[in-house]
C-alpha cells in the first residue's frame, strides 16, 4: 500500500511539472508587450523533433484597451518572443483580421486543432475572430499568433 502511495506521488509530481512546463515552453514564444494572464487552453502533440499545438491565453492587464486604442501600431514593438532572441520566433508583419486564409474551413480547422481539440464555443470565437475585424495575427516559419482584444485572447499555435 506504502509503494502505491509513492508511485501515486510521483505521478502527480510528473504530470504537474509537464503542465507548468508545457505553460512556460508557451509563454516564451509571446512577444513582451503582450500581457499574458492565466492559461485556457493547451493541446499538443509532439515527437522528438517536430510537433504541433495551441495554446490560448487570457490577454492580461490593459492590454487590450491598449489595442483598441492603437490599433495595429500597438503590435510595432511584437516582433521578437520573449523567451527567445532568435530568428525562429521572429514574428513578420501585423495585420489585421479578417483572414483572407481563413475564408474556407479546410485552412484554419488543421491550425487550431492539430495536438488535440480545444473547447466547442472557444473554437468558435477564434474561427468568428479570424473571420471578422478587430482582430491581428502575425506568422513565424512555423507559428502563427493572433490576439483577441474583444475576447481578451491570446492564440498562439504552431507547426514544425
Amino acid at each position: 500500500m506504502k509503494a502505491l502511495k509513492i508511485i501515486g506521488a510521483i505521478a502527480v509530481a510528473i504530470i504537474g511539472a509537464w503542465y507548468l512546463f508545457e505553460d512556460y515552453w508557451y509563454r516564451k514564444a509571446i512577444p513582451e508587450n503582450i500581457s499574458l494572464s492565466y492559461r485556457i487552453s493547451i493541446t499538443s502533440d509532439s515527437g522528438l523533433r517536430e510537433g504541433c499545438g495551441t495554446a490560448v491565453y487570457k490577454l492580461g492587464g490593459k492590454t487590450a484597451e491598449a489595442i483598441k486604442e492603437q490599433g495595429v501600431k500597438f503590435f510595432k514593438e511584437s516582433g521578437q518572443a520573449r523567451g527567445h532572441s532568435d530568428q525562429y520566433y521572429a514574428y513578420g508583419e501585423w495585420m489585421e483580421t479578417p483572414r483572407d486564409d481563413w475564408s474556407r474551413s479546410e485552412n484554419w480547422s488543421y491550425e487550431l486543432l492539430c495536438g488535440g481539440s480545444i473547447s466547442g464555443s472557444l473554437y468558435d470565437d477564434i474561427v468568428e475572430s479570424g473571420r471578422t475585424g478587430g482582430s491581428y495575427y502575425s506568422f513565424t516559419d512555423e507559428a502563427v499568433l493572433m490576439v483577441i482584444p474583444d475576447k481578451k485572447l491570446v492564440v498562439f499555435s504552431h507547426n514544425g
